[in-house]
């Protein structure tokens, strides 16, 4: 489940290429590692998709840098990614490559419990 205050990609149009998402105040560093969850409904054949969570002490799209970058998505499915930031804002950068993209629509987002399901 996404915390919807920390959405990094929330697309109301389906992905048929890279995205830039805006950059998000996460108001200070992190004290733990945060788990970003990535939901990608569809991948064609022969595209893929590698999703980047970039971080940066300033809103200046030049300042971004990448804090991680997740595994080439081949499958519709969920994802998670995770990593500590020291740095204020963040953004999710969405790498697509292939012929025909078709992602649906992409939401990338901070998981609050992480990969822990067994409530």
């Amino acid at each position: 489940m996404f915390d919807l205050n920390l959405m990094l990609i929330d697309s109301l149009n389906n992905v048929t290429g890279d995205v830039t998402g805006d950059a998000v105040d996460f108001k200070g560093q992190d004290l733990t590692d945060v788990y970003y969850g990535i939901q990608v409904p569809a991948v064609s054949t022969d595209d893929s998709l590698v999703v980047k969570i970039q971080h940066s002490a300033t809103t200046t799209a030049d300042d971004f840098t990448d804090l991680v970058t997740s595994a080439s998505i081949t499958a519709a499915g969920e994802y998670v990614v995770h990593a500590r930031s020291n740095k204020r804002y963040r953004r999710a950068v969405l790498d697509t490559t292939g012929g025909s993209i078709n992602l649906g629509k992409v939401r990338v987002g901070v998981v609050a419990a992480g990969t822990y399901t067994n409530w």
